[in-house]
């Protein structure tokens, strides 16, 4: 066993580097970062490369930088392989890819196969590029309808409410991503999120009016900023402009 986890730490599992929030010049440009503790980065596979081939799960364990757990597989030609594990999954289960006969939980199958109503995650935003979205814990994808006639599209719903119109044969993972209880889980002491590289914070109106906006002691007068200026309160957060062709309905009108 262990000539085994050597063997998979050799391919699978890599030295992680931590720059405390810092850019290629050495300044700051994310505050609260840093203190965090030594992790590896783990390979996970989103695509499923070897798909045609059934395999069996080895253990499962929660890893760096994942909030849901990750199963070690091992499939038929004896590879090994990192993978998002699904809710109910536990170790010396057996996972099919034979989708043509059966469906079972785990199974990385095309969106077209998965019948109405199917709750997905690790979905394929485009085509070939791997699991892109719904791959944190306890999230899913719900399939709603298909539009053959449409560019061989199929309607699909998040948890926002926002629906999306995707390929066909993008791929995703039957069920529901694991470890559902990780939003009820409490860190109790500040160390323990120290340890996860997210350091303690000041409030604005503590500080002087040369270090922050709010300095001083003046309450009122101006809304929320950052210690830049930037607002910090209602400020729309997407960065990324996602195409009309691909949103078909948002989670909030836009008047």
């Amino acid at each position: 066993m262990k000539r085994l986890k050597k063997l998979i730490n050799h391919k699978l599992v890599q030295g992680c580097k931590f720059f405390g929030g810092r850019n290629n010049l050495g300044r700051i440009t994310v505050r609260h970062r840093g203190c965090i503790i030594k992790r590896n980065n783990y390979i996970v596979d989103y695509k499923r490369s070897l798909i045609n081939l059934s395999s069996i799960i080895l253990y499962t364990r929660l890893i760096p930088k994942h909030s849901s757990a990750v199963a070690l597989i091992l499939y038929e030609n004896g590879l090994f392989s990192f993978i998002l594990n699904s809710n109910n999954l536990l170790k010396g289960k057996v996972i099919t890819c034979n989708y043509f006969k059966n469906l079972s939980l785990g199974t990385y199958i095309p969106l077209h196969k998965a019948p109405y109503g199917t709750t997905v995650y690790n979905v394929e935003l485009k085509l070939g590029f791997g699991g892109q979205i719904a791959r944190s814990a306890g999230t899913f994808v719900k399939i709603l309808n298909r539009f053959p006639n449409k560019y061989n599209k199929l309607l699909i719903q998040l948890k926002s409410g926002e629906q999306y119109l995707l390929n066909r044969n993008c791929g995703a993972t039957l069920g529901i991503a694991s470890n559902i209880n990780h939003w009820l889980r409490n860190w109790k002491k500040a160390n323990m999120s120290k340890k996860l590289g997210y350091r303690s914070s000041v409030r604005g109106i503590a500080m002087n009016p040369v270090d922050h906006p709010h300095g001083g002691r003046t309450n009122g007068g101006r809304p929320s900023v950052s210690p830049t200026g930037i607002i910090a309160k209602g400020k729309k957060t997407r960065h990324k402009k996602i195409s009309n062709k691909v949103i078909f309905k948002r989670k909030n009108k836009i008047k």
